[in-house]
């Protein structure tokens, strides 16, 4: 199935939803083979758009250009994602080829290529962030059951979130430092142009064109560009959402060094609540494992332990069996070390 504006539609098209009047009767039912009549009722009636049976337009084997550009952006997102420091805290081998072909196969789109070079050559944080956002995003996605188009949707959806950023001047995108509230006021602006930039290509499903909308949405409403809250946000955008803050704020920015895993999820768990779908918290979670099991951290205090357990739902409280001391000497009887319960403690460092 594929969108096509009114304007591209043309005789021969085959029907893969019903089109509704006004009191919501089927006007042209699925299946039907459109004739110059049917593009005739689909003026009277300005509708925007029909989904038709058919597969994405792809590029042509033959054209080298659009295939090497193709080539270049699946390679340059490798590398983005490798050096994201996910490695240790997430299952990244188990969905990550999954999730690469999927890429591959978005960039065979002949129509949506240009917005991933635009993206690219826009500026490098921003690419970076497009793909690791991405992967959050598909991780989740795969967690929650979803498949098939609609999985490929989801992908494309959290990709191109902020390809509305490619309509901001490069003096606003690339400034240094913290930007005016005049200049923040455009940037926010994103969300609904790349809104409309997706609208008007026939390729892209209006799930896809709601993740560029809605990603800056939040749960309470509080977020932008509509104040949009709880269930009114589409599932994929409440997911590209997510995503979204979480690899900003485990990757180094122009403005910031990345927070670690263990201080994000903290705040993503005790605050997100009112900003994310809890449940979509809990999926995320479940996937980044902060301290998995068997780590090995010392402690501030410089006392070495080993992952036990954890003391609360979000896994960033381990227990732990300490191995050595404070003074570095090897600890012989069992020792554990409830991280909730010693609020002066904190894990320095993992390995």
């Amino acid at each position: 199935m594929r969108r096509v504006l009114r304007e591209s539609v043309s005789a021969g098209m085959i029907l893969d939803q019903p089109i509704y009047g006004l009191n919501g009767q089927v006007i042209v039912n699925s299946g039907v083979e459109l004739s110059e009549f049917h593009i005739s009722k689909i003026a009277e009636l300005d509708v925007k758009y029909i989904y038709v049976q058919g597969e994405a337009v792809l590029i042509d084997e033959n054209d080298t250009v659009a295939l090497n550009a193709k080539s270049e952006f699946v390679l340059a997102a490798h590398m983005a994602l490798n050096e994201v420091q996910v490695g240790k805290y997430v299952q990244i081998d188990s969905i990550k080829g999954r999730v690469m072909t999927l890429l591959d196969e978005c960039c065979m789109r002949k129509e949506i290529q240009p917005l991933f070079t635009a993206m690219q050559n826009c500026n490098d944080y921003l690419f970076k962030h497009a793909v690791c956002g991405y992967f959050f995003a598909m991780m989740i996605g795969i967690s929650c059951g979803v498949e098939g188009v609609r999985l490929r949707d989801l992908g494309l959806g959290a990709l191109l979130r902020d390809v509305g950023m490619i309509t901001i001047s490069r003096e606003i995108l690339n400034k240094p430092g913290t930007l005016s509230p005049e200049e923040m006021a455009i940037v926010k602006q994103h969300t609904e142009k790349g809104h409309e930039l997706l609208q008007h290509n026939s390729e892209i499903s209006l799930a896809v064109a709601n993740c560029a909308l809605q990603h800056h949405e939040r749960f309470n409403g509080s977020g932008y560009p509509r104040g949009t809250k709880d269930n009114g946000i589409h599932e994929f955008a409440q997911i590209a959402a997510l995503a979204d803050v979480y690899s900003s704020m485990t990757a180094n920015t122009p403005y910031r060094k990345a927070l670690s895993v263990y201080d994000t999820l903290g705040i993503i768990g005790k605050a997100g609540a009112a900003y994310f779908n809890p449940a979509l918290i809990r999926v995320l979670v479940n996937n980044v494992a902060v301290y998995p099991l068997g780590a090995i951290v010392r402690l501030n205090n410089q006392a070495v332990g080993i992952v036990n357990d954890y003391a609360d739902e979000l896994r960033n409280k381990p227990i732990l069996n300490i191995t050595r001391n404070e003074s570095g000497e090897r600890v012989n009887q069992t020792v554990t070390i409830d991280m909730e319960a010693n609020p002066g403690l904190y894990i320095a460092d993992i390995s």
